[in-house]
């Protein structure tokens, strides 16, 4: 950036110099001209018709200011034609540059010339120019000045290129100045220029980096990479390039940096300067690295099961990734009250993955034994002054300390040193909790596998013996109400031929006696049948699947069930089709819609049904006008074998038919009543 600054500068000084050359040459013809003139109005119209031509205003007044002559490019720049009316100069110039116009014009009659006179003046409407002005006087025979003539450029643009430039180069100052970022420029990578943000990483003032080759302020390792990217850059390869160095400072300590280096090139292509950036990535750099921890302890972690092995893990992982001079991991010893090494990283450690000179400390005892009693994670920045800690191959000055707890209970403790005092940081603190939340998930993970499995296990054996009893239970059903139906039978017949056999005998009460006896028995028929049905009802994975229409079901119920002249059933015309099997909804609907008739004590009565769709269920109702129910018996009616008393045929099945079908389609039902005004069921299948 200051390279092209530089070049527009000396273009700038070359155009103006060219300019003032050529306006000397143009006066010093003027003059000349004058001269061999013998009149003043003959040879200021001469002098006028060779100035007409030129690009820049001219002009020529009297020595009052008033204007006597002016060519094309006057006219345009100032807006007055003198033809058409009086103009003077001293109406046109700038009221915050009078006085130094006053001064200019005293020089101009003292010297009878003056160069590059630079002002404001105000054009025919108001707008404020910029102009340069060059002008000398005209003299007659008898040297008596008689007029003064002078080229006027506008030079409007160039002042308000100037000072965007100017402004420019301000802010690109302020702007390298209070970067957060370092900024160096080298010339044959030796420092010529630094800014405050490099100048405050560095610890060093500004005279003190000058000269200085960049290699020396960053440390070994980095320097074969950088020699080889500027050798790229000076062979034309590539303009810029990035790498990651670690730098230190001046007192000694270091920090690790993301270089970014650009060619500042001359008009022949050479490399010029190096223009370096500077960022101190640190912070940035140990938080990625404690991420990459984390992912690859999350990753080292699968299959894991036991703390043994999970303890390796992590005393290698973690060390390994964060650089650390070690990192052991304790278990705890619940019986004997202590802590045991079982994995580490570093000097601990042999060739053969053993601990050398394995370390046990007991609850309470140093730092260790401190966070595996009160369950908190602790930071030493210095262990020289604190008395509780433990020397084991060789003092450290830097502890974290972080317990792994299971169900608040500390089951084992990660606990790693470094030789360098406040060596260790909040972040690193964080991220080996996370570490100890993660190991506690693994292993309560593990635990609960296993606990899985063998519950599984048992769910499975359960399982086979639940289906066996079902099957088992069903047969048992089909055979009882078999064996059962038979003597009823027999029974109903010889009540039967009994009748017809004593007809003459039996009075109007034995009559009635029988006809109690063979309701009865038609009761124990409808109470077996029921049974039969209850037990047929399948579990929902033998369940078909088919586009089940609810409007034929109901159309094919109105023609099974008696359905009494007084009572009306209605159904919406449109009513969705669902996915089911057609069996069950068909039982479903019967058996309360059977239900909803049997109760209706109206002269007029009404069963009603109807359906809403819901984002994931369908939910149906069947009302009616009948006795209604009570609310003490909302929940038993749905119970095998449970009625409400007042009807002799019902059986106390049909409703717990009802729940185990809708059950089956992870549904529920539930219903609204008040005794004498009716009942409506809800119910909701699953779509």
């Amino acid at each position: 950036m200051k390279d092209k600054i530089q070049a527009l500068e000396l273009a700038l000084q070359n155009e103006k110099k060219a300019r003032e050359k050529a306006e000397e040459l143009l006066l010093s013809r003027t003059s000349e001209l004058l001269e061999v003139r013998e009149a003043l109005q003959s040879k200021i119209q001469e002098h006028i018709v060779f100035f007409e031509n030129i690009l820049d205003s001219y002009i020529v007044m009297d020595t009052m200011g008033n204007v006597i002559k002016m060519n094309e490019a006057a006219k345009k720049l100032f807006g007055y034609d003198i033809n058409k009316e009086e103009l003077n100069v001293v109406n046109i110039i700038y009221r915050d540059d009078f006085e130094y116009a006053m001064n200019s014009f005293a020089k101009l009659i003292e010297d009878g010339f003056f160069q590059n006179y630079e002002a404001r003046i105000y054009t025919k409407n108001k707008e404020v120019k910029w102009v340069q002005i060059n002008s000398s006087l005209i003299y007659n025979e008898e040297g008596v000045i008689i007029a003064a003539q002078g080229i006027v450029r506008d030079i409007t643009a160039a002042k308000e290129n100037a000072v965007d430039f100017e402004e420019q180069r301000e802010q690109l100052g302020a702007i390298v100045d209070h970067s957060t970022f370092g900024i160096v420029l080298a010339q044959n990578r030796k420092i010529i220029k630094t800014n405050n943000a490099f100048q405050k990483l560095m610890q060093y003032s500004e005279e003190e980096l000058l000269g200085i080759p960049i290699d020396e302020l960053s440390l070994e390792e980095a320097h074969e990479e950088s020699r080889r990217l500027y050798s790229k850059m000076i062979a034309g390869e590539i303009n810029q390039y990035s790498l990651k160095e670690r730098y230190k400072r001046k007192d000694g300590t270091t920090f690790i940096s993301k270089t970014s280096v650009t060619g500042v090139r001359d008009s022949f292509g050479n490399i010029k300067y190096q223009l370096a950036f500077i960022e101190d990535v640190t912070v940035k750099h140990k938080r990625r690295l404690m991420l990459n921890t984390l992912n690859s302890l999350t990753r080292s972690f699968i299959g894991k099961l036991t703390i043994h092995d999970i303890a390796w893990e992590i005393a290698n992982v973690t060390a390994r990734d964060l650089e650390f001079e070690d990192c052991v991991v304790y278990l705890v010893n619940k019986e004997e009250n202590i802590l045991e090494q079982i994995a580490g990283y570093g000097a601990k450690v042999d060739e053969n993955k053993e601990i050398i000179d394995k370390l046990y400390i007991p609850f309470g005892k140093g730092i260790v034994g401190d966070v595996a009693l009160t369950g908190k994670a602790e930071l030493v920045h210095d262990t020289s002054k604190d008395p509780r800690y433990v020397v084991d191959d060789k003092r450290r000055y830097s502890e974290i300390t972080v317990p792994i707890i299971i169900e608040e209970k500390v089951v084992g403790v990660i606990d790693s040193e470094n030789s360098a005092k406040n060596f260790f940081t909040k972040e690193h603190l964080r991220l080996l909790k996370n570490v100890a939340n993660l190991v506690s998930i693994q292993l309560t993970n593990a635990v609960n596998l296993e606990r899985r499995i063998e519950a599984e296990s048992q769910n499975k054996e359960l399982l086979e013996n639940l289906k066996r009893s079902n099957k088992e239970l069903r047969d048992f059903a089909h055979i009882v109400s078999h064996d059962l139906k038979s003597p009823l039978r027999s029974i109903n017949a010889l009540i039967s031929w009994f009748q017809e056999d004593y007809e003459d005998v039996l009075d109007e009460d034995a009559n009635e006696t029988f006809d109690k006896l063979n309701n009865k028995l038609e009761q124990m028929d409808a109470l077996i049948d029921g049974i039969l049905r209850y037990s047929s009802v399948s579990d929902k994975y033998t369940l078909s699947q088919q586009e089940v229409d609810v409007s034929e079901v109901l159309k094919e119920i109105q023609t099974i069930l008696y359905i009494p002249e007084h009572i009306k059933f209605s159904y919406p015309e449109k009513l969705p089709k669902i996915n089911a099997d057609k069996t069950r909804i068909k039982q479903l609907f019967q058996n309360l819609i059977s239900n909803a008739i049997n109760y209706i004590d109206k002269e007029e009565g009404k069963v009603e049904v109807t359906f809403k769709e819901l984002k994931h269920y369908w939910k149906f109702s069947v009302s009616d006008n009948g006795v209604g129910i009570a609310k003490s018996y909302h929940d038993k009616i749905f119970k095998i074998f449970e009625t409400l008393g007042r009807k002799g045929k019902s059986t106390g099945i049909g409703l717990s038919i009802v729940k185990k079908i809708i059950e089956l389609y992870n549904g529920e039902i539930y219903l609204e009543s008040e005794e004498g005004k009716g009942t409506t069921f809800f119910f909701k299948l699953k779509k």
